[in-house]
């Protein structure tokens, strides 16, 4: 008995145990059956329980398919999987196959969400006037992170939003990465840490040069002021003569 028990559980986990899949907007994508399948008539795959794409009758071999699926689903008479194609959001949703003989059993259990790419982010950066701190900014759509690096050591950030939306700021080698995602889908900006060591060296040189003006515009207004006060001195030594 307990071992009937324990048979039945695991079969009833293995039947309703739902795969959650994502797929882009008019990609494909194929649905398998779970192995070995019990001996059965009829195979039955359904579109959120009870919307029906095909039924296969398997002593006749017969395929008929339902709606509007004929043209863009293909049927493996020997895997018994399920291809989709051209998928569309309105797509998205439970996919049940089922088989029938003395007992309807279910086979296969798929969650599947249709999405659409992301969009490219944009990886901008700001250098801070007086240190070699730089800002990291990675933008892609609503989603915004920052970040500090100083020479060539970067802050890695990540935000990832309910349904898998996420934006992120990595270093993998010299090369910094902004990344926009979904479950389905990925595109990035990149930025060389070498130039943000450039940034960092044009910022120095900047600073240096900005001193060395400062410097010298000092110098000058010094001899000018101390030429000045010569000059008035002999005036007034003259005028007293």
């Amino acid at each position: 008995m307990m071992l009937q028990l324990i048979f039945v559980l695991s079969t009833l986990i293995s039947v309703t145990a739902s795969c959650d899949v994502f797929r882009l907007v008019g990609s494909s994508v194929q649905l398998d059956t779970q192995e070995p399948l019990p001996d059965f008539d009829d195979l039955f795959w359904l579109f959120k329980s009870d919307n029906n794409i095909l039924n296969y009758e398997k002593k006749s071999k017969n395929i008929t398919y339902f709606s509007d699926y004929e043209a863009r689903v293909e049927f493996n008479e020997e895997t018994y999987s399920l291809t989709l194609k051209n998928l569309q959001k309105t797509d998205s949703g439970l996919y049940e196959a089922k088989v029938s003989a003395d007992k309807v059993t279910v086979v296969a259990n798929y969650t599947l969400s249709v999405l659409d790419p992301v969009e490219a982010p944009v990886l901008t950066h700001q250098l801070s006037r007086d240190t070699c701190n730089i800002t990291l900014t990675c933008r892609g759509h609503d989603l915004s992170i920052s970040s500090s690096c100083y020479k060539e050591t970067c802050e890695e950030k990540e935000v990832t939003l309910p349904g898998g939306v996420a934006i992120s700021l990595s270093v993998s080698g010299s090369t910094i990465i902004c990344n926009h995602s979904n479950p389905a889908s990925w595109k990035t900006d990149v930025l060389e840490l070498k130039e943000l060591e450039r940034l960092c060296d044009d910022g120095l040189t900047v600073r240096v040069v900005v001193g060395v003006v400062v410097v010298i515009i000092l110098i000058v207004a010094f001899i000018v002021i101390y030429r000045n006060q010569e000059r008035l001195r002999e005036f007034w030594r003259q005028r007293r003569e």
